[in-house]
């Protein structure tokens, strides 16, 4: 009989980041309680540090690197030979699509749209036809061919414009009038180059209504048959909660507060209705909704990964691996052990980053709930801005405590602090700053050869 395992499809920068060790440390756990391997593919050539790697081999988790998408599959079917492979996963956005892909081809179980992740128009689609309830209005197309009479008529405003096949909050904008639709679509061709330039092509764009209320996430997986093994929801605190206008995902809770936010909306009921309409099979599902001000659950989006940070975060909060779902359908989560709060570190400005105001930052690491940090410092003297215009957070912070008035007390301070933890500045005010430079270099020079002439 064969050892079980799960193939993981990483990238390099992920297995240099912080989220690495979260990921290892389940990895050893499937290992402890299952006897379940770990197989690793990463792209490229092998990297530096395959010595430490390799210790992890006792712990049943096996690295290997491939040149191209056939050679993975090649050399994946070489360790099916080895292995039984129950799974393929990505937490790689750009890996969904070749991770499906994979699955089909080893013979696993998948969704009937498969595409469903990176096509958000399809999840529209799949919604409205086969559970009305459940969806919203929307349309898709090519910038320069969307109709804007046609919009106001079936959608309205305020509506959502954003990429088909976007990641994160990137594109996502609000449009309240027609100046701004154009004003999206004039600046849409700079967002698709810089987002073109991580490896994202975006051709087309999905219009949908706009849905208020606050926005949470439900982490899960589908078996095989269709059956939902749950995990806990958790919140999304927005950049336009903190008066910024983005929707880059600032804060992500996980709390009693949440729980109680959400009991008795017909939560489980939502999910289930959701994977039947979209007939999504054995994967695992991060899915965004909001619960709208009159008591009605929306979905914004479904991915076929677990959500930024979900694995340290369930594991913090609940003491729950998440890849156990894969393995036990009657597996639950246990009761909250600690609120669990993550700030990303994210520019509410376009401009040139200047660095991080130490002050600022030191206090917010002296708050009693704040447990660890961290700032990536090779972006300061780059180009920044909003993650609707394609760029990317730089840092975390981490609050963890039992206490809730407390960490809330902690969240209101950096959220207080948030728009001037990082110092950007703008173009203008670089131009501006070069200009008083330069008067007082020659003011200077001027007063020296005064002085001389005296």
């Amino acid at each position: 009989m064969k050892t079980k395992a799960i193939v993981h499809i990483m990238s390099k920068n992920r297995m240099n980041s912080g989220a690495f060790k979260a990921d290892i440390d389940a990895m050893e756990e499937l290992y402890d309680k299952y006897g379940i391997n770990t197989i690793i593919f990463y792209k490229g050539e092998k990297i530096d540090y395959l010595n430490i790697i390799e210790k992890l081999e006792k712990y049943g988790v096996y690295t290997v690197n491939y040149a191209n998408k056939q050679d993975l599959l090649e050399k994946i079917k070489e360790e099916d030979e080895k292995f039984e492979i129950l799974f393929v996963y990505t937490a790689v956005e750009l890996m969904i699509k070749t991770a499906n892909y994979l699955r089909q081809e080893l013979g696993l179980v998948v969704s009937d749209y498969p595409d469903i992740f990176r096509d958000k128009s399809i999840q529209r689609k799949l919604l409205q036809e086969n559970n009305p309830e459940l969806g919203i209005k929307f349309v898709k197309g090519e910038p320069d061919k969307l109709d804007i009479n046609y919009i106001e008529k079936e959608i309205g405003y305020p509506f959502i414009m954003k990429p088909v096949n976007g990641v994160q909050s990137s594109g996502v904008g609000k449009i309240d009038k027609k100046s701004d639709f154009f004003k999206y679509i004039e600046n849409y061709k700079e967002f698709h180059d810089r987002l073109k330039a991580r490896g994202l092509e975006n051709k087309e764009i999905i219009v949908e209504e706009f849905i208020d209320g606050n926005l949470y996430t439900l982490d899960y997986f589908v078996t095989p048959t269709g059956k939902v093994i749950f995990s806990k929801p958790a919140q999304e605190i927005l950049g336009i909660d903190f008066g910024f206008n983005d929707y880059c995902v600032v804060a992500r809770v996980a709390s009693k507060k949440v729980e109680d936010d959400l009991e008795g909306s017909g939560l489980e009921k939502f999910i289930k209705d959701t994977v039947k309409a979209c007939k999504i099979k054995n994967t695992f599902v991060h899915h965004e909704f909001k619960l709208t001000s009159k008591g009605k659950l929306k979905t914004i989006e479904l991915n076929g990964r677990f959500g930024g940070g979900r694995v340290d975060l369930f594991k913090e909060a609940y003491d729950m691996n998440l890849f156990e779902m894969l393995l036990d359908s009657n597996i639950t989560p246990g009761e909250l052990k600690k609120n669990n709060i993550v700030f990303n570190i994210c520019a509410s400005k376009r401009g040139k980053l200047i660095g991080i105001d130490e002050k600022i930052f030191e206090a917010i690491k002296k708050r009693p709930t704040v447990v660890a940090t961290n700032f990536d410092k090779s972006f300061v003297g780059k180009e920044t801005g909003l993650t609707k215009d394609g760029f990317t957070k730089m840092g975390t912070i981490k609050l963890l405590s039992l206490d809730l008035e407390q960490i809330t007390k902690d969240f209101d301070y950096i959220k207080g602090k948030y728009k001037k933890l990082l110092i950007i500045k703008s173009k203008e005010e670089l131009i501006e700053e070069r200009k008083k430079n330069k008067k007082g270099f020659f003011g200077t020079l001027k007063e020296i050869l005064g002085g001389e002439r005296r």
